[in-house]
C-alpha cells in the first residue's frame, strides 16, 4: 500500500508541474521523424530495463517498438531465517520460493501528445499504451542445505523441494549461479497503460519519467512460491527513468 500510494502522489505532483506551465515561445517539434529511448524500470515486485523505438506517424502521435527485460517477484515473497543452534541462525532466504521469474517483454503500441511543453524549463506529458507477448525464464531455486555423512555433517547445494527441505536441514539461500542450466520457458502477453513526463531542455534529446501499470499474463501458470497456486494474472505499478534522443530520419 505504501508503493501505491508513493506512484500515485507522484505521478500527481508530475501532472501538477505540467499543466502549471506558464505559456512561452513554442518549439515546432516537426521535423523529427524517429525516437530511440530506453533506461531503468523500477516496479512493485522488481527491476528491469528498457529500449524503445518510436516512428512518428503525425506531429502528436507514434508507434512504439519496445523491448523490456524485468524480474517479477510474487508480492507474498518474504525472507526467514531458521534457529539452527542456540543463539545461531541459518543465512536469510526467501520461504518457499521455488523459481525466479525474469520476463521478456515484446512490444508494440502507440504514444499520444497530451500536454506540450511550452517554455525550455517545462514539461511535455504522454500518453501511452502497449501490449505483446511475453518470454519468461524460470530459474529454480538453490538452498544450502545441511546433511550428513559418516555422521559428519555437511553443507551441499540442492534445489529446493518443499517435500524434504524444511527448518530441520535448510541452512540458507544458495549460491545464484546454481540453477541456470535447469531454467523452463513460459509464454504469455501483457498490457502496460502510462502517463510520460519529458524534462529535456534540448528539443533532440529525451529525459522523462514514466509512471503506469503492467499486466503480464502467463495462461499455463508462473510458478513462483510452493505454497500457493501458480500466478496466472500480475499487476505492478512502475515508474520508468529514460534517456534517449531524437532524429530528423
Amino acid at each position: 500500500m505504501k508503493q501505491i500510494l508513493l506512484y500515485i502522489s507522484f505521478f500527481l505532483i508530475l501532472c501538477n508541474v505540467g499543466f502549471s506551465q506558464l505559456p512561452a515561445q513554442q518549439e515546432n517539434q516537426a521535423g523529427f521523424r524517429s525516437e530511440w529511448f530506453g533506461g531503468l524500470i523500477l516496479h512493485t515486485n522488481g527491476w528491469g530495463g528498457n529500449l524503445t523505438r518510436a516512428k512518428f506517424k503525425t506531429y502528436k502521435k507514434y508507434n512504439l517498438y519496445s523491448i523490456d527485460f524485468v524480474n517479477i517477484k510474487d508480492p507474498k515473497e518474504y525472507k526467514i531465517r531458521y534457529q539452527v543452534a542456540q543463539n545461531s541462525f541459518s543465512k536469510a532466504f526467501k520461504y518457499g520460493k521455488l523459481n525466479s521469474l525474469y520476463n521478456t517483454r515484446l512490444s508494440f503500441g502507440q504514444q499520444y501528445m497530451i500536454y506540450e511543453k511550452l517554455r525550455e524549463k517545462g514539461v511535455s506529458i504522454y500518453f501511452n499504451w502497449k501490449t505483446g507477448a511475453n518470454l519468461g525464464l524460470l530459474k529454480p531455486i538453490y538452498l544450502e542445505i545441511v546433511n550428513q555423512e559418516d555422521g559428519i555433517p555437511f553443507n551441499s547445494q540442492e534445489r529446493y523441494d518443499p517435500i524434504i527441505h524444511n527448518e530441520s536441514n535448510i541452512y540458507g539461500k544458495g549460491q545464484f549461479g546454481s540453477g541456470f542450466n535447469e531454467i523452463n520457458l513460459i509464454f504469455g502477453g501483457h498490457f502496460e497503460t502510462g502517463f510520460k513526463f519529458e524534462l529535456a531542455k534540448q528539443r533532440e534529446n529525451i529525459f522523462a519519467v514514466e509512471t503506469g501499470l503492467t499486466i503480464d499474463v502467463f495462461p499455463a501458470g508462473a510458478p513462483i512460491l510452493a505454497f500457493k497456486k501458480d500466478e496466472v494474472v500480475l499487476y505492478n505499478l512502475y515508474i520508468k527513468l529514460l534517456f534517449g534522443k531524437k532524429y530528423f530520419d
